[in-house]
């Protein structure tokens, strides 16, 4: 009975930190996407980042927002970047905008632009 117990205290302690290093993980991928949202802003570079298809889609008016708010879609194609989460990215993205120009702009922006 003992050799029982202590075998399962040796699995719930390596699966506790097998499940650790994957949180850890995906919270950096996270971080990094706010920080280099917050990169971006600083410099002036708004854009939204769209998972696209294969070809770039464009959406009739689309430059109209992008001049109007001085924010660029980048349609990242089919594959898109495996150091970004396009959600967390975006939402800082659309915080800013939400606190320079009121939430006004949510109306006229694109249907496929994830995470705002």
């Amino acid at each position: 009975m003992k050799k029982y117990t202590l075998f399962l205290f040796f699995f719930c302690l390596v699966a506790v930190q097998l499940n650790a290093k994957s949180v850890l993980r995906v919270d950096s991928i996270h971080a990094k996407s706010i920080k280099q949202a917050n990169a971006d802003i600083k410099k002036g570079t708004l854009k939204f980042m769209i998972q696209g298809g294969i070809a770039p889609t464009r959406v009739k008016g689309q430059e109209i927002f992008e001049q109007k708010y001085d924010v660029a879609y980048y349609d990242l194609g089919c594959v898109g970047p495996s150091d970004i989460r396009i959600d967390a990215y975006n939402k800082v993205v659309g915080n800013f905008m939400d606190r320079k120009y009121g939430k006004g702009w949510r109306k006229e922006v694109r249907k496929d632009v994830r995470g705002i």
